[in-house]
């Protein structure tokens, strides 16, 4: 029993840890989406086994608070596939020219039915108000044991309404 409990306690302790080292991970001046999502998936990689593709095609930078957004939607796409899906493999694709950006992160795992209150969960309504505030469409496709594919669209000239 006190093993059992020593070992539950160690547990916590690494979790933290991990979380605390992700919220960390940012992108900044000198560090781009793309760098950024790199380092935190070869953690998850690290800590999950989960295997993560990355396909990124950059040829300039967004501001820093479109970054920093975009960055936190990836996040939490790539944490729900971690987490809850049980997915095996996970790819993302990343493509900005410094007005436009593409982000979409596609998992293998076991989906969600959207008509039965996922969409209302707090990581879904932070990717959406994230998207929002800097004028992107966030569009979420699940299905029961079909996987989930998130994507983000910032383009000026699109007028980003969140669908």
């Amino acid at each position: 029993m006190i093993v059992d409990l020593r070992d539950q306690v160690r547990s916590v302790v690494k979790e933290v840890r991990e979380t605390l080292y992700d919220l960390r991970v940012d992108v900044s001046d000198s560090q781009d989406v793309g760098a950024t999502m790199q380092l935190f998936c070869d953690r998850v990689h690290e800590r999950s086994g989960l295997e993560i593709k990355i396909d990124r095609h950059e040829t300039g930078r967004l501001p820093l608070l479109q970054e920093r957004e975009l960055w936190r939607i990836a996040k939490e796409a790539v944490m729900n596939a971690e987490r809850h899906a049980k997915a095996s493999t996970l790819t993302i694709h990343w493509q900005c020219d410094g007005k436009r950006a593409e982000l979409e992160i596609a998992d293998d795992g076991i989906g969600f039915d959207r008509r039965r209150g996922r969409e209302d969960s707090y990581g879904i309504v932070g990717m959406r108000e994230r998207a929002t505030t800097i004028g992107a469409t966030l569009d979420i496709r699940s299905a029961r044991g079909a996987g989930t594919t998130v994507r983000v669209v910032l383009d000026p000239e699109d007028g980003g309404n969140s669908q």
